[in-house]
C-alpha cells in the first residue's frame, strides 16, 4: 500500500486490532512484544495511552504515537511538545528518515516501529473493506443491524458485550505488570471521573500521587482535609476551582498544603477547563471521592469493591446491588453542595467501566468461580447507562424494535461501543460483517448473513 491510499485512522485499527506478524522488531533491531496496545485517545496528545510493551527484556508502560511516516513526528510539532514525553514507541507505516530513533522534547530516544513489513495476512482483506470517509451519510446502510430481528439480535449483542468486557479485563491485566489492585482501582476511578476532557490528566495525578503513597501518608497522620489539599495543591487545581466555590475552603486547603510535610512536588498537568460545567470540574470530582479514598487507606480500596459482589449463592437481587454501589460512593460532605454530589448515572458508568472488569480479573486470577458467576450475572442484567454520542449515532441504523432492545441493558450498549471501537471507527464494514458471520456461526451453528 502507498501512504496516499489511507489515513492514520486505518493504522490505528491495525495497531489496536493487532493485525501484525508474531515476530516484531524496531528500526534499531529491538524485539517488540505488545502486551497491551493501550487505549485509543481522541483528545490532544498521543494516539494510544497507557500501552504495555516489552522491548527485548525491558517492560515499558506509556503512550504510543502513530504516523504514516517517521518524519510526521517533526512535521506535526511533537518534538517540541511536552505532551509526547511519555511516548514509548513511535509506530509508523513507512520509515523515511536516516535515524534509528525519534527524539522527544527532552532529547530522549524513542524506538521506531515501521509496520509496513510486519503486517499479517488479513490486512489485504481488511484494506479491501476499508472506506476512508470520515463523514458517513446519515442514511448509510449498516449490514450489522439490517434485517436482524430483535430476538436474534439480543444474544448476539450479549456476546459482543462480553467481548468488550474481556477487552477491559485484558487491559487491566496488562497494567498489573506495574501495580496492584488497589492502585488499579484508585487510578481507574480518577480516570473515569475525568470525563473526555480530563481523563488522561486525572490518570497522571493518580500515577504521580499513588495509592501506596497515600496509605503511607495516612499512617503518618494525614487527615482527609490534608488529602484534599495534597490532590489540589500538587496538581495545580487549587487555583482553578470554580468561581462559585466557597472561598473559605480554598483558603483552608491552601494553608494545609503549605504547612504539610508529606510532599511538595508540583506536577505538570495540562488541565482542560475551558467551558467545563462545574459539576464536571476535576477538582469537584476529587472532592466527590475523597471520603471513600481516605476511609479506604486504613484497609483496602479494592476490597470495598469486592465486597459489593458478596451475595448468598444464586440469590442476587439487582435492586439491592444498585443500593450497595450508591451507598459506597454517595456520602454526606460538609463542603460539597448537593448539586455537586456524585450522581447515580455517573456511578453506573464507573461501575461498568472500572469496578466490574477489575472484579472479573480478580475472580479469574484467583479461580473464584462463584464470584466470576456473580460478576457476569450482574453485568448481563445491569440497567442501561445514559446514552453517549456513539450509542445515539448508531441508532440511525436500527429499527424501532432494535432501539427498544438496546435501551434495556448496559451489556447491549457496551456491544454497540465494541462494534464502533473495532469497526465503525475505522470504517472497516467488510471486516465487521465477516466477524459477525463467524460469531453467529459459532453461537448458532449456522451461517447468518
Amino acid at each position: 500500500m502507498k501512504t496516499t491510499d489511507f489515513t492514520e485512522r486505518f493504522l490505528y485499527h491495525i495497531w489496536d486490532a493487532g493485525h501484525l506478524k508474531p515476530e516484531l522488531y524496531t528500526i534499531s533491531g529491538r524485539k517488540i512484544k505488545i502486551i497491551s496496545p493501550g487505549r485509543y485517545s481522541s483528545s490532544a496528545g498521543p494516539d494510544f495511552r497507557e500501552a504495555v510493551l516489552a522491548l527485548d527484556d525491558d517492560l515499558l508502560r506509556g503512550d504510543v504515537e502513530i504516523h504514516k511516516t517517521t518524519y510526521d513526528w517533526k512535521a506535526h510539532g511533537h518534538s517540541n511538545d511536552r505532551n509526547y514525553c511519555r511516548v514509548i514507541l513511535h509506530v509508523v507505516y513507512q520509515h523515511n528518515v536516516n535515524l534509528d530513533f525519534t527524539i522527544d522534547k527532552n532529547g530522549r530516544n524513542i524506538e521506531i516501529f515501521a509496520i509496513q513489513d510486519f503486517l499479517d495476512d488479513d490486512v489485504s482483506r481488511i484494506f479491501s473493506g476499508y472506506q476512508d470517509d470520515p463523514h458517513l451519510p446519515k442514511d448509510k446502510f449498516c449490514s450489522f443491524f439490517a434485517g436482524q430481528s430483535a430476538e436474534l439480535l439480543a444474544p448476539l449483542l450479549a456476546k459482543y458485550g462480553s467481548f468488550r468486557l474481556n477487552e477491559k479485563t485484558k487491559r487491566f491485566a496488562a497494567e498489573q505488570y506495574f501495580t496492584g489492585f488497589n492502585q488499579l482501582a484508585y487510578q481507574g476511578i480518577l480516570e473515569a471521573l475525568g470525563y473526555s476532557k480530563n481523563k488522561y490528566q486525572m490518570l497522571q495525578l493518580a500515577n504521580s500521587l499513588t495509592y501506596t503513597q497515600l496509605r503511607s501518608f495516612a499512617a503518618d497522620g494525614m487527615t482527609e482535609q490534608q488529602l484534599i489539599a495534597l490532590w489540589l495543591g500538587c496538581s495545580g487545581l487549587i487555583d482553578k476551582l470554580p468561581a462559585t466555590f466557597p472561598a473559605e475552603f480554598i483558603l483552608k486547603w491552601k494553608e494545609l498544603y503549605a504547612r504539610q510535610e508529606f510532599i511538595k512536588e508540583q506536577m505538570e498537568i495540562d488541565w482542560h477547563l475551558f467551558r467545563i460545567r462545574p459539576v464536571n470540574h476535576p477538582a469537584i470530582r476529587l472532592l466527590q471521592v475523597s471520603s471513600l479514598v481516605f476511609e479506604s487507606l486504613q484497609g483496602s480500596l479494592f476490597n470495598k469493591f469486592i465486597n459489593l459482589f458478596s451475595f448468598p449463592a444464586g440469590d442476587i437481587k439487582m435492586s439491592d446491588f444498585y443500593q450497595r454501589i450508591y451507598a459506597l460512593f454517595i456520602r454526606p460532605g460538609e463542603f460539597l453542595p448537593d448539586k455537586y454530589k456524585l450522581g447515580k448515572t455517573r456511578l453506573d458508568t464507573v461501575f461498568i467501566n472500572i469496578i466490574l472488569p477489575l472484579a472479573l480479573l480478580y475472580a479469574r486470577e484467583n479461580k473464584f468461580q462463584e464470584m466470576e458467576t456473580a460478576v457476569l450475572y450482574i453485568y448481563n442484567n445491569f440497567h442501561a447507562l445514559p446514552d453517549n454520542h456513539i450509542t445515539k449515532s448508531m441508532r440511525q441504523f436500527m429499527d424501532s424494535a432494535q432501539i427498544r432492545l438496546t435501551r434495556k441493558k448496559a451489556v447491549f450498549q457496551q456491544a454497540i461501543l465494541y462494534i464502533n471501537d473495532n469497526f465503525c471507527r475505522y470504517h472497516t464494514c467488510t471486516s465487521c460483517q465477516t466477524f459477525k458471520s463467524q460469531t453467529c456461526s459459532e453461537m448458532f451453528g449456522v451461517h447468518y448473513p
